[in-house]
């Protein structure tokens, strides 16, 4: 039964739901951002579960015969890196906070990026480089990020004691 689960085909479910662990291994600080992207590459190519098992061969937890992924998380955790395993992730929520705290920042790539690829696509078109348009609605994006970075600290959960003044 093994080998004939190693020949099936996998969906593009299974390839999400593979992406999805190789993120969380990422986060987590088991592979770097290059095989992350290497076994990504690898992912979107495996056509069998035989392929996709290998992707996962040297990750804690691995993969489940069943076609479904085993969470990072149910890995046995060495018993001398507690302190710096939480050391590292209490690092990794901070890094990875500031990226979900600023959605105008999200918004602000999105937005700017399609209006100059919009800009860019007219401009060629048309042969006309002036009036670079995409700024303004860059600067108010800008702007909203701009107060959610200065602003960011200064919320409900700010336990810094800064009452010496």
């Amino acid at each position: 039964m093994t080998d004939d689960h190693s020949r099936l085909r996998i969906s593009n479910a299974d390839r999400d739901e593979a992406i999805r662990q190789l993120q969380a291994a990422l986060d987590e600080g088991r592979i770097d951002l290059a095989e992350f992207d290497e076994r990504a590459k690898h992912t979107y190519e495996a056509k069998t579960n035989a392929e996709l098992d290998l992707i996962f061969d040297d990750l804690p937890g691995g993969r489940p015969k069943e076609g479904r992924l085993a969470p990072v998380d149910a890995a046995p955790q060495p018993a001398d890196s507690g302190a710096r395993d939480g050391a590292e992730q209490e690092a990794a929520e901070r890094s990875r906070g500031w990226l979900h705290d600023v959605p105008a920042l999200r918004a602000l790539v999105l937005v700017g990026g399609i209006c100059t690829l919009i800009w860019l696509a007219s401009s060629v078109s048309s042969g006309d480089f002036g009036n670079f348009w995409p700024i303004w609605p860059i600067m108010g994006l800008g702007i909203a990020t701009f107060i959610q970075l200065v602003n960011r600290g200064f919320g409900p959960g700010d336990d810094d004691d800064d009452d010496d003044c």
